[in-house]
C-alpha cells in the first residue's frame, strides 16, 4: 500500500483547515483519493497527491456554496467557514 507524502500534505492550504482530510492510494484506479467526513464524506481524486488536494479544495468550497445557496445547513460554525474562505480563496 501507498503512503501519502507528509510533506505535500503539510505545504498544502488544506492543511490549515479544521477538518479531517483523509487520503489514500487507490490501486485499482491509479489515483489518490480524498475524503472529508466532516462534510458528508464527500470525495475526490487525482493522479498526484497534489492534484488530488488542489480538487479536494475546489470540492470543499464548491459544496459549501452550493449548500448555501439550497440553504442547506452546513455541520461548521461561522468560524470556521470563515477560516476555509480564507486558506482556500483561490480555489
Amino acid at each position: 500500500m501507498r503512503r501519502a507524502n507528509p510533506s505535500v500534505i503539510a505545504r498544502h492550504p488544506v492543511n490549515e483547515l479544521d477538518l479531517t482530510i483523509r487520503i489514500e492510494w487507490d490501486g485499482d484506479t491509479k489515483n489518490w483519493v480524498t475524503y472529508v467526513p466532516e462534510l458528508n464524506n464527500i470525495s475526490t481524486f487525482g493522479q498526484t497527491e497534489l492534484e488530488a488536494l488542489d480538487n479536494t479544495a475546489e470540492m470543499i468550497m464548491g459544496f459549501i456554496e452550493a449548500s448555501e445557496r439550497q440553504g442547506l445547513r452546513l455541520p461548521l460554525s461561522e468560524r470556521e467557514l470563515a477560516k476555509i474562505r480564507s486558506a482556500l480563496a483561490g480555489y
